[in-house]
């Protein structure tokens, strides 16, 4: 049961941060902004391996991208090596979109964790990069192993 119990606190951390920040993701839900960070980081994306990545269904990322696609942050375009296959890229505006973005929710995440002394927040942090570490040594579900910054 103590295992449920650490679940439920990431859960509701989790929860908890994305309801302070999504004030600033200028209207956007917390998957469209996983979906521009991780293909802004990346540079571009298969549809179907970022779907599995973020944990989301295909179909629901085709509205997600659709909605995406219409603000101008990001473009499909064919898979030059699978035909069957559609390939994300960024558009030039998601790169500044990226970086003002950045400083907004840093701002945020400043106010919500400056009240915590520097110590107890050093900690969280190394505690939290540690239980990262040992969980990529474990594979992620699918038979590899994620490099440091989350990717394959």
């Amino acid at each position: 049961m103590q295992n449920f119990r650490l679940l439920e606190l990431f859960y509701r951390i989790h929860r908890r941060l994305f309801r302070r920040l999504v004030g600033q993701l200028q209207g956007l839900s917390g998957a469209e902004m996983m979906v521009l960070w991780k293909t802004n980081k990346r540079g571009s994306y298969r549809v179907t391996d970022l779907a599995q990545e973020i944990c989301i269904s295909p179909s629901t990322l085709t509205g997600i991208l659709d909605r995406l696609v219409e603000r101008g942050l990001l473009e499909r375009f064919p898979d030059p090596d699978d035909r069957r296959a559609i390939l994300l890229k960024g558009t030039p505006l998601l790169k500044d979109f990226i970086r003002q973005a950045m400083i907004l929710l840093d701002q945020e995440l400043a106010k919500i964790f400056g009240a915590m002394p520097a110590s107890d927040y050093r900690r969280i942090l190394e505690d939290l990069e540690l239980l990262l570490k040992y969980l990529e040594q474990k594979g992620d579900g699918y038979g590899r192993a994620r490099d440091k910054d989350g990717s394959r």
